[in-house]
């Protein structure tokens, strides 16, 4: 059964007569023919087919259309038929030029900015240079300074330990005039011995009212290491207060615990510590303040009263408060009254200075 849609395949340019051939009619009878050719014919045994070629000439459509050759030739074509989408006339197409203006500028400026930071830098770097070239010199000034700041007190602490005569001593010593007789007080019952100076094992800044001392520890040869306070005046003054290094007493302490003379007043270093033993003359507690006192190398102790609300107790109560553990180093105006009972009890006169160190004269009716 033959296919009633006709089927076009290509033949040849020049049919045979025996082919078949359809051909398609003229447009002008506004419907195509076909012509069927003699000759050839499909495999299905129908007749083969093919369209009839109208002349472009005849064709309906459009008024003038170039052929391909014609188009081919357009230079404007061939300039533009690699162009990308989007350019036109060398610039993005929708890309203002206020924007490459922009860039432009950022550009320029940051180059500017970086040339302006990069000398800025320089100078700030040639002024910190300066500035440590300047620390280095006064580190090194101090250095040397205080080089030689504690080979003066070494120098200082090793003559004052060996010196064993007054000429020899005074001119080592804190306030030579006035100490002058306690020395010599002292010799008399403990002679001066030479001692000789191996080191320093200790020394410490302490500021002592406006005053800069030194705390120093000195190795001796054969003997117990010694505490000084140097004093410092200007820049190469220094001295040893003896009266600390010695512990100035104008009675030996377990002299004067065991003798308690009546009514001579004394000025002694001790340790106070705040107490509650009230008794004898002592035992009423709204008007007294009693301490407990001792002092150095001695395990001899004093019960001290201070009238309540007098600045001797007040004063002694504030440097408790202020002190490790409740013990105030300081120096005291001691008197017994004629006729106590009390076996241990003194009287606090005067809180004479909260150190054992006297920096100013002391009151005229001072021993």
């Amino acid at each position: 059964m033959s296919d009633p849609v006709p089927k076009l395949r290509v033949i040849e340019d020049s049919p045979s007569e025996s082919d078949d051939v359809v051909r398609l009619g003229d447009r002008d009878a506004k419907a195509e023919q076909l012509e069927r050719l003699p000759g050839k014919r499909d495999r299905g045994g129908e007749p083969a087919e093919r369209l009839e070629r109208v002349a472009r000439e005849n064709f309906e459509g459009r008024s003038q259309e170039p052929g391909v050759e014609a188009i081919l030739e357009t230079r404007e074509v061939a300039e533009h038929v690699e162009q990308p989408w989007g350019i036109g006339d060398g610039r993005l197409a929708g890309v203002p030029y206020g924007w490459f203006v922009l860039i432009a500028l950022a550009v320029a400026g940051g180059g500017i900015w970086s040339a302006v930071a990069m000398r800025r830098g320089e100078m700030q770097l040639k002024v910190h240079h300066g500035e440590v070239r300047e620390l280095v010199a006064n580190d090194e000034q101090e250095i040397e300074a205080a080089t030689e700041l504690v080979e003066r007190v070494e120098k200082l602490v090793a003559d004052y330990l060996k010196a064993d005569t007054l000429e020899e001593l005074l001119p080592l010593v804190r306030d030579p005039e006035r100490v002058r007789p306690m020395i010599e007080q002292e010799w008399e019952d403990r002679p001066k011995r030479s001692l000789g100076f191996v080191r320093m094992t200790l020394f410490e800044p302490a500021t002592l009212g406006t005053r800069p001392f030194w705390v120093v520890r000195a190795e001796v040869e054969g003997g117990e290491a010694q505490s000084l306070l140097v004093e410092q005046s200007g820049d190469h003054g220094v001295k040893v207060d003896w009266e600390t290094h010695v512990c100035r007493q104008p009675l030996p302490w377990d002299r004067y615990v065991t003798a308690r003379p009546e009514g001579e007043s004394l000025d002694f270093r001790v340790w106070a510590v705040p107490d509650a033993y009230y008794s004898h003359e002592f035992s009423d507690g709204g008007r007294w303040r009693c301490f407990r006192l001792s002092a150095k190398g001695s395990e001899e102790h004093l019960f001290g009263y201070a009238l309540a609300g007098s600045d001797a107790a007040e004063g002694l109560l504030a440097l408790g408060r202020s002190s490790p553990g409740g013990k105030a180093t300081v120096m005291l105006r001691l008197r017994r009254p004629t006729g106590t009972a009390s076996p241990r009890g003194v009287v606090i006169e005067r809180l004479v200075a909260p150190r054992w160190l006297v920096l100013e004269d002391l009151p005229a009716d001072s021993p």
